[in-house]
Parts: structure tokens; sequence; C-alpha cells
């Protein structure tokens, strides 16, 4: 079936698409074929937007339809008359408590009035309601797409938070184990915005200029969530604008070019510990299989080399870096059509395997 994946994450920088073609069976064997993927950037007016409309719990409602409406023109932006069987999106998160609650916004009736096709969505809520996390989704992904290979594999996801998935040399589902190691980016863009006045850290060019304050690298590394044992999860408020205001307040005489080059490192050797930490390797010659926006940072993958880990693109096995997330979700639509189990127990602690997602077709 063809399938539109629409994927925004907790960075807000914009949406991603995947147009692809999906055929998967009933043993999980998994074909696709990609015609289209992108990113549709959101101003910087779209960005603020979002972020700061998130913790506005009562006007949820309004803002559901207003986040539909600024897809909706981000889609007409690129669909160009292509027909779809299906669209499968992820609605924008405004809350994530872990094993508690996942809410993404998302109107799906209003998509489905302009698109006309089938609309899936809410794709966490059945894990939740299982006792699971609801998060991460990627290790679904993983596990499809590396199950044919007859080594052990861990792959990295860096967007606005990091996670992890450990993939057995067995394949074996249930011994799948992945989690959200701690920030991704969304630190490092919090800081460069606040002290800045830019989006990102472009070209590194604030973080290069600093370096790593030990004492607070130290402190940050004793953040509960980092040094917790899986399953665990996290979002962007955790590791949001209090996080980063409690972090500036005490250290008023830090650098602002050092705090961007800490909390860099912060993003690595928080990944780096959970990796040491809670999965176990049975090869100390690893390949770290690495995918997301924040990998594309100058620096981030220099400091992974200084720890003598073995990278490789997730583009060696053939999928481009920044499609899997968007891919993921048109998996997960599929999965929803055709009634596959597509939650990962081993992962979220959830009491049984589910069918992700809701679907509205008018």
């Amino acid at each position: 079936m063809r399938i539109l994946g629409l994927m925004s994450g907790t960075s807000s920088d914009g949406l991603d698409y995947c147009d692809v073609e999906i055929n998967i069976d009933l043993d999980y064997n998994f074909k696709f074929d990609i015609y289209d993927f992108n990113t549709v950037p959101f101003s910087d007016s779209e960005k603020n937007f979002l972020l700061s409309r998130r913790e506005c719990e009562s006007d949820y409602p309004n803002f559901s339809k207003e986040i539909t409406n600024l897809f909706i023109s981000k889609i007409e932006e690129f669909i160009d008359g292509s027909k779809f069987d299906l669209i499968a999106c992820h609605g924008y998160t405004v809350k994530h408590i872990d094993k508690v609650l996942s809410l993404q916004l998302i109107d799906a009736k209003l998509l489905y009035q302009k698109f006309k096709v089938p609309i899936t969505y809410n794709f966490r809520e059945k894990d939740v309601t299982l006792g699971g996390s609801g998060a991460p989704l990627m290790p679904f992904l993983d596990w499809v797409l590396f199950s044919g290979l007859d080594r052990e594999i861990l792959t990295l996801n860096i967007g606005g938070i990091s996670n992890i998935t450990y993939i057995p040399s067995s394949k074996k589902r249930d011994k799948v184990i992945g989690f959200d190691t701690g920030p991704g980016m969304s630190l490092v863009d919090k800081a460069t915005m606040k002290i800045f006045n830019e989006q990102y850290d472009i070209d590194a060019k604030y973080s290069t200029k600093g370096s790593v304050n030990s004492r607070l690298l130290e402190e940050l590394m004793k953040n509960n969530y980092i040094i917790a044992a899986p399953p665990k999860s996290t979002d962007t408020y955790n590791f949001g604008d209090r996080f980063l205001d409690e972090i500036i307040s005490k250290n008023k005489d830090l650098e602002p070019f050092d705090l961007i080059r800490t909390l860099i490192q912060f993003t690595v050797d928080s990944i780096h510990y959970n990796i040491i930490n809670f999965i176990n390797l049975t090869d100390s010659n690893y390949n770290l299989v690495y995918s997301g926006g924040g990998t594309d940072h100058p620096i981030i993958l220099d400091i992974f080399k200084m720890k003598k880990v073995n990278l490789k693109s997730i583009s060696e096995y053939g999928v481009d870096s920044s499609v899997k997330e968007a891919l993921l979700i048109a998996l997960l639509g599929a999965c929803k059509v055709l009634n596959l189990n597509s939650n990962m127990p081993s992962v979220t602690g959830a009491k049984s395997y589910c069918v992700l997602g809701d679907i509205y077709s008018g």
C-alpha cells in the first residue's frame, strides 16, 4: 500500500514526510520503496507558536485544529497530486509522562476531510494503557529493518531526545532493548536560542569556541533520569526550558560558549553511559548505527570517535538518516491497517503485544 508518513518531533523543526510503498507480511518480512521524502521546515514564528502552546492544556482542542491546519499547509507544499492509500500521522507531542500519559495532538477528521483517505494516528496510547511507556517507538522499525542480519546491532537516533535500540544476534523480538537515553539536541538548541537568539548551533560555530566545564558536566551526569535503568522514556519537557534555566541560574559565571560545548558533551556522555551500563553487548567491537538530525552536528560524531566507538550511518544499510522517523510512522500505519502487533513490550514495559494506533475513515 502507498502511505504518506508524517512526523514532527520534539525539536519542532518541521514536518518530516515519507511517501512510501510498504509491503509487510504476517512474519514481518518488510519491503519498502520510497518515492519521496523531505522535511518541510517550520518558520521561526511557527516553531515558537508550537512550543509556546504545549502547556496550555485547556486550549488543546483548539490547538489540535491549529496544528492540523499547519500540517495541511505543509503537506500542500509537496503533495503535487500524489495519490495515497493511507496517511499515517504521529501528531504533535504536547505531554509525555512515563507510563502515565503520552499525548499527541492531531485532528484526524480534519485531515480526512482535506485528503479523503483513511488517517492512522495516536500510536502511543494503547501501549500506555497496557502499562508501557508508549516510547520509544523506533525499536520496532529497527527490529524489522535489521532482523535479517547475523550480528548484534546497536542503533542510535538523536533528535530532540536521544534513543538507542539493541537488537541481539538472535533477533528475538522479546530480547530487543530500547529506550530514551536523555537529551539529544533539545538543550543545545534552547541554549543557543536563549543566549545567541539563533535556533541551532549551526556548523558548531558556538560550541567550537568553548570548552567542556568538567564540574558542570559531572553534575549533569548525576541526573536521576540519566542514571535510571530502563525501561524508561522522556521528552523535551524534562530536558527543556526549566532544566536549562536551572543550569544557567546555578552557573552564572560560566562563559556562554562553554555552556554550549558542555551541553554537547552531556548529550554524548549520557548516551555512552547508558550503552555501557544498560546494554549487555557480547561484542566489544560493536557498530553503532546512527541517524537523526543531531548526528549532523560536527562535534557529536567526533566525540563518539574519541570514545573508540565504531560508527556507521544508517544510510549504509539503505535508509537515509533523515527519513527514518517518517518511515517508522508509515510502517505503524500499515500495521494498523493489517492488524499486526507493533508495540515492543521488552522496550516499553507493556504487559502484552498490541496493534498501535487508531484509524479514521469517515
